[in-house]
């Protein structure tokens, strides 16, 4: 990195006592993944690419859409109007931001099979995520791996967070340091299990202010540059509620919240980082279900597909999947159908929030 702009560019921030030139280095050594790049890890990754960490591992499964553009700050029309795949167009504009972060995006989803290489080397776990699911597989792999994992979620016009220092203490190799009495809860120490499937609101069913998207990243983004400098005692010990317009502000200690019987971060059963099997998602902030093959499965031929599907719709190859319109079908409520088809097998299917009806999708086009 260029010492002299990265000198010029961080000067306010060096002059707060809490960070300092030893705290700016810190933060140049440190990489943070960011899982998900939504509303919340736009936000963040944004904050944190101007803060000066080193390197971003930037993960998102999606492409931009213009439903986005109201609370997804990395984005623009552009990118929307081209399906630009989140990750790719959010390393493309930080890179803009600052020429001197590393920056590494996967356009993956956060998988049993896929989150353990994406998180190697990487000092912090940040969740910029939708869904409950891929939460407690972070939460496993922050356990198993002793990292930090900050835990954000926004919907409505409110939010919450809550910080993750396993108790199980930091890795053997892990670059952040913390001691028992500095230790918390782990997410399935107050939340065992995930709620069932669509007993929680979403984007699609209850909308999301833009500012509270922006509280909530503000505050992801300010816990972990306080881990990453190396001032746990600071850290935001609590599982903290916002609601913006009902001017609600609540804080919850987790102290006394540990479980002693915890599956994950007691017993160390890592249910969701060995879980096994196609995994079927509704997205939040779009009619649309993703369905994920069976870790293992082979590699899909894009060019080849493309041309299997010809006689059923227009599907063009852009930005490394398959995209298209199926004419000679319709969803359950009478949508036009569209997919996006991954070469890992992953295939997003458009028009309706009915799994079966998308595995049933997902079987006629990839044929498992």
């Amino acid at each position: 990195m260029n010492g002299s702009s990265t000198t010029d560019r961080h000067h306010r921030q060096r002059l707060l006592p809490v960070i300092g030139d030893d705290g700016q280095r810190s933060l140049a050594a440190s990489t943070v993944l960011v899982a998900g790049c939504g509303a919340l890890g736009t936000v963040a990754a944004d904050l944190l690419c101007r803060a000066g960490v080193g390197t971003l591992v930037l993960v998102d499964r999606d492409v931009v859409e213009l439903t986005n553009l109201q609370r997804q700050t990395l984005y623009t029309e552009r990118d929307a109007a081209r399906s630009t795949p989140k990750a790719e167009a959010a390393r493309l504009r930080l890179g803009q931001v600052d020429e001197n972060i590393r920056l590494r995006a996967f356009v993956e989803d956060i998988a049993p099979d896929t989150v353990e290489e994406l998180a190697d080397g990487c000092d912090l776990l940040l969740d910029g995520l939708d869904n409950f699911e891929t939460r407690y597989l972070l939460n496993d792999l922050a356990v198993k791996r002793g990292l930090p994992y900050l835990y954000g979620g926004a919907i409505g016009t409110g939010g919450m967070t809550m910080p993750v220092l396993p108790r199980s203490g930091p890795g053997v190799n892990a670059r952040i340091r913390w001691t028992s009495d500095q230790s918390t809860p782990c997410l399935r120490c107050l939340f065992p299990d995930p709620p069932p499937p669509g007993v929680m609101p979403t984007c699609d069913t209850a909308g999301v202010l833009g500012s509270i998207t922006a509280t909530i990243a503000a505050r992801l983004a300010t816990e972990a540059i306080k881990v990453l400098v190396g001032d746990l005692e600071s850290v935001d010990r609590t599982l903290r509620r916002d609601d913006l317009w009902k001017n609600q502000h609540h804080a919850l200690s987790i102290d006394d919240a540990f479980d002693r019987e915890c599956g994950c971060c007691v017993h160390r059963r890592f249910e969701f980082l060995e879980a096994t099997g196609p995994t079927t998602r509704m997205l939040c902030g779009r009619n649309a279900v993703q369905i994920r093959s069976a870790p293992g499965s082979e590699e899909v031929d894009l060019a080849a597909l493309q041309s299997r599907l010809a006689a059923r719709g227009r599907f063009e190859l852009q930005a490394g999947m398959l995209r298209g319109v199926l004419a000679d079908e319709v969803s359950p409520t009478g949508d036009p159908v569209a997919i996006s088809v991954f070469p890992d097998g992953r295939i997003i299917v458009e028009g309706d929030t009915d799994t079966a009806w998308a595995r049933g999708v997902h079987a006629r086009i990839l044929g498992h």
